[in-house]
């Protein structure tokens, strides 16, 4: 089931050989929002790292190689609530990073792992897919650009996919979040898909790892960032398209989310479509 949502980080317009995305094959389109990483090692000072990251509502598998003193760390990040900034990494460092972008519905379908209690989270990526970090590794080391990173790598994620894992229940919650825009509470949503509130939190913490009502919010944040973007985005519109109480309330909860002004936000974003 593909859903009609597609979110976006905090630097939506960057593009260059330290960070760029492709799309995945259309079979894996409903589950991966994108690959993304380097093209060739990139020094560190390039860009590869320090970055604002913001609370997209994806998964990632992270695979980063230091050619200039043979360490590899990979890593699987789980859902966040909040913005943060990714690691420094010494200047001198000479990197390869790959990753796939899953979203935070989807990645249990490669796993079979619960992922209660997992918000806020970085783990090592066999904790949950097992093997994957040294197939992952492989495909770094033998391919230099992101396409053919990429195409390795729906091979994997294809043998992996389980679709008897996906919940309809949560599908149809989402698309109804999605739909509405997230003004339905979730009494009704639940009412509206004939569930009880209990079953719904309970099959949302098992396979995404947070609950329905603060996904709802990631989600509507999502919506506004991606308005803002946009350009031209009212901010007393979005209050009543997306539910807000009232302007102070909308600005509170992007800060929250962003860490900063959607003003800010937006002259950062526009930086590096400027740059691009």
């Amino acid at each position: 089931m593909l859903l009609p949502y597609r979110p976006i980080t905090s630097t939506p317009f960057l593009k260059s050989s330290n960070y760029c995305e492709t799309a995945p094959c259309s079979a894996l389109k409903p589950y991966i929002c994108c690959f993304w990483g380097t093209e060739y090692p990139q020094a560190a000072s390039s860009g590869t790292a320090d970055r604002l990251v913001i609370p997209d509502t994806c998964m990632d598998i992270i695979i980063r190689v230091d050619h200039s003193d043979n360490k590899l760390t990979a890593s699987f990040c789980t859902m966040d609530e909040n913005s943060y900034r990714s690691d420094k990494i010494k200047s001198e460092a000479v990197l390869s990073v790959f990753g796939i972008r899953f979203f935070c519905w989807s990645a249990v379908l490669f796993s079979s792992e619960s992922f209660r209690n997992t918000k806020n989270k970085v783990y090592f990526p066999d904790d949950f897919f097992h093997g994957i970090t040294a197939e992952l590794t492989e495909i770094v080391l033998r391919f230099d650009t992101l396409y053919e990173r990429a195409r390795e790598a729906e091979k994997i994620l294809i043998r992996r996919l389980d679709p008897e894992r996906m919940d309809l229940d949560i599908m149809n919650v989402l698309n109804d979040m999605i739909t509405y825009q997230c003004r339905m509470k979730i009494s009704e949503i639940a009412s509206k898909n004939v569930l009880s509130e209990r079953r719904m939190e309970r099959i949302f913490m098992e396979n995404i790892g947070i609950s329905p009502k603060t996904l709802s919010n990631l989600i509507r944040y999502q919506l506004v960032w991606q308005e803002i973007v946009r350009g031209g985005a009212d901010i007393f519109d979005m209050v009543e398209k997306y539910g807000y109480t009232d302007q102070a309330h909308l600005l509170h909860d992007f800060r929250l989310r962003h860490g900063m002004t959607p003003k800010q936000a937006f002259q950062s974003a526009m930086s590096d479509f400027y740059n691009t």
